[in-house]
């Protein structure tokens, strides 16, 4: 009986090493193929490709859950403003565009520029009070602003998908590298987009609010307060024997207003006789500066495409104004989502260097143009 045993424990043993063995053979086998099969020209790229593409279309499946959100979050407010097919309404607006002017030929490009820039804006506000002619300006910025923001988003989803497939269809490895290291900084930006829509439509100040709420500061002495352009406002105190204009677009609605505009019309209508003018601004800061820093130069602060920039130095030209500028420093997430406390303290900075380069640059008597540079929700004057 125990030999018995013993014999079928050795045939046991033996039909587990012969199993283990083949299966030694087929991996081996199995490595050598695949080994072998990597050296045919293409199938590496393939391969690399293959997981490359998996990691963009990760990263373009995050994007496209930010443009749906935002989608969603637009048509609900339409809804709730009373528009009858806020599908419909968001359809027509999420592509909207703006073919930029002829270059080859630059005579008087920033003129057609204006136009073009002035125009769309004005298309998507009659589109809005087309649809709902007694909406309160409020609530039409919040509309304006929430369809670029999903015109934005869709724009940054079509463009990554665009080149995903275009990889893909070329069997380009070049391009699905370049795609995947830019692919998680086009990320960031709609994360940061999305953030911003949400902030917007509870009409809470951005950090790109920072001029806007310094010459808010300033107004607030103000006794009287003009329109000077399209959405733009001015106001006139007095600083240690100085006259000094303030100059921001209207709040509390999300809007940058027409600066260089209005700047221009209140030089022209003090005659030229303008000793200097002071810009403030948000400016995207470089990693490693500290958020809310503040730094002076020389310029228009403005982070403008050039109608609204020009206008100032023009002006400025036309009469011999120096302009000086003033910067805080921030991030673009900072920039276009709720103010941060840095932000927020930063602007008394500003303001002690906006004095002081008056004090120091300007003599009693003379006048000053301030402006506040920037989208001023949720900063009224």
């Amino acid at each position: 009986m125990n030999s018995l045993i013993i014999a079928l424990a050795q045939t046991s043993s033996q039909g587990q090493s012969g199993a283990a063995l083949a299966f030694s053979y087929i991996f081996y086998i199995f490595f050598i193929a695949l080994l072998a099969l990597s050296f045919f020209p293409g199938v590496q790229q393939k391969t690399q490709i293959m997981f490359l593409s998996r990691d963009v279309e990760q990263k373009l499946q995050m994007i496209e859950g930010y443009l749906k959100d935002s989608r969603g979050l637009t048509e609900k407010i339409l809804k709730d403003k009373g528009f009858p097919d806020p599908k419909a309404f968001v359809d027509r607006v999420i592509d909207r565009f703006v073919i930029d002017p002829v270059s080859v030929e630059p005579t008087d490009i920033i003129n057609r520029m204006k136009l073009l820039m002035r125009s769309n804006e004005d298309t998507v506000r009659e589109m809005i009070t087309s649809v709902n002619p007694n909406i309160d300006p409020m609530s039409r910025s919040q509309i304006e602003i929430s369809t670029e923001v999903v015109n934005a988003l869709n724009l940054i989803y079509k463009v990554i998908r665009h080149y995903l497939i275009m990889a893909k269809k070329l069997n380009s490895i070049m391009i699905m590298y370049q795609l995947q290291m830019v692919a998680p900084i086009y990320v960031k930006y709609a994360e940061a987009y999305a953030k911003a829509q949400k902030v917007f439509l509870q009409g809470i100040p951005i950090g790109d609010g920072l001029g806007p709420l310094v010459a808010s500061r300033f107004l607030m002495k103000a006794d009287q307060k003009i329109t000077v352009s399209k959405d733009t406002v001015a106001g006139i105190i007095e600083f240690e024997g100085r006259k000094v204009v303030v100059v921001k677009a209207e709040g509390p609605m999300a809007t940058v207003g027409t600066p260089g505009e209005g700047v221009q019309n209140v030089i022209e209508r003090e005659g030229g006789r303008v000793s200097r003018i002071i810009t403030v601004d948000a400016a995207l800061k470089l990693e490693g500066e500290e958020t809310g820093s503040v730094a002076e130069g020389m310029g228009v602060a403005m982070g403008d495409p050039g109608p609204e920039k020009i206008a100032i130095e023009r002006v400025a030209v036309k009469y011999g104004i120096p302009i000086d500028a003033v910067i805080v420093k921030m991030s673009m997430e900072e920039a276009i989502t709720e103010m941060r406390k840095e932000v927020y303290q930063a602007a008394d900075k500003a303001i002690d260097y906006v004095k002081r380069i008056i004090l120091e640059r300007t003599k009693p008597g003379s006048t000053i143009v301030v402006v506040g540079v920037g989208n001023t929700a949720g900063i009224a004057q």
